[in-house]
């Protein structure tokens, strides 16, 4: 479905172009029969440059070739190109002018070095897929059976008996008990209590069937933010710990919403958090959860009751941890 939608975008984008090209050979080949009509696209309009910037990010999407991008956007003739692309990403988020060209024009802006925190949340990022290593096994090697050879036949010779000696018994030495290992202090659990008070339909903490023992991912934090404390941020942030509380990146976290969005916790320079996900559903649309046996936090959404869609924010915290 991508492909079939930046096909679209590709080949009205160009027809646009092609048309108003013939335009202008058309008007002016009377005035002027001996001047060549070449347009550069530094003359296009500003909507054509637009068309034409959403053009070159969908076809960096399709083929990843960051050189050809750079090369197409070079016929502007603008000094920071990069910066015209992250500010016509901003346009489209600020103006909700569809996810998919928003995401094309913020991923080519953050691959040409440009953009800000809001836009890094439409940068999509390739889901890495482990790489199968086959283990080596050790085949043991054959044990050499050795021959005895025969022995000459010697005389027997008389033995000395042996003098009887006096054995000094030494008392055991005594063994120091092992030093147990320690074991982490369970942290509790943070709960914001306006998840269940304040909202409606509340937000709730599904706990994870865990017997003891078994390692499960364990909610630790779990914070709302209002349409006053979000500064118009509509994100849900999510990390992942170890059993000690370090950030704990490469982690596959669950969004669901009738499909199912998969993230991975990355922490980066300046940053508390692995992941983040916009929300543009209403309050009890989504539900987060880490890959495997986890805890699950039910009803997240914009606004404060279901219908609302005022900016809010939420911020969960997993760690990894052995049932006791």
């Amino acid at each position: 479905m991508a492909g079939s939608r930046r096909s679209e975008i590709f080949i009205g984008v160009l027809a646009g172009i092609a048309i108003g090209l013939l335009a202008v050979l058309w008007v002016g080949r009377d005035i002027q029969p001996t001047k060549d009509y070449t347009v550069d696209l530094i003359d296009l309009e500003e909507q054509r440059r637009e068309d034409y910037i959403v053009l070159v990010s969908a076809l960096y999407a399709l083929d990843g070739d960051l050189a050809r991008a750079e090369e197409r956007l070079a016929r502007l003739n603008e000094e920071d190109t990069a910066r015209l692309v992250a500010d016509l990403a901003i346009k489209y988020i600020a103006r909700n002018k569809g996810l998919e060209v928003t995401q094309d024009l913020a991923t080519l802006a953050h691959a040409l070095g440009a953009g800000d925190k809001v836009m890094l949340a439409y940068v999509v990022t390739p889901t890495h897929t482990p790489t199968f290593v086959p283990t080596v096994t050790n085949t043991p090697l054959p044990t050499p059976t050795s021959t005895k050879t025969p022995r000459p036949t010697v005389n027997p010779t008389a033995t000395p008996a042996a003098l009887p000696t006096s054995t000094l018994t030494l008392p055991p030495t005594p063994t120091s008990a092992p030093t147990p290992t320690p074991v982490p202090t369970l942290r509790p659990l943070r709960w914001d209590s306006r998840l269940d008070t304040w909202l409606y339909p509340p937000v709730r903490l599904e706990p994870a069937a865990a017997e003891p023992g078994q390692t499960y991912w364990r909610l630790v934090v779990a914070e709302w933010r209002s349409p006053d404390e979000s500064g118009g941020i509509h994100y849900i942030y999510l990390s992942t710990l170890d059993e000690t509380g370090n950030p704990l990146p490469g982690q596959r976290v669950f969004v669901d919403n009738g499909g199912r969005t998969i993230l991975v916790t990355e922490y980066k320079a300046g940053t508390d958090y692995g992941v983040t996900f916009p929300m543009y559903g209403t309050l009890g649309a989504y539900t987060c959860h880490v890959e495997g046996l986890s805890d699950r936090v039910v009803g997240l959404g914009l606004g404060a009751v279901k219908g609302a869609k005022e900016h809010t924010a939420f911020h969960l915290v997993f760690q990894r941890t052995v049932k006791r």
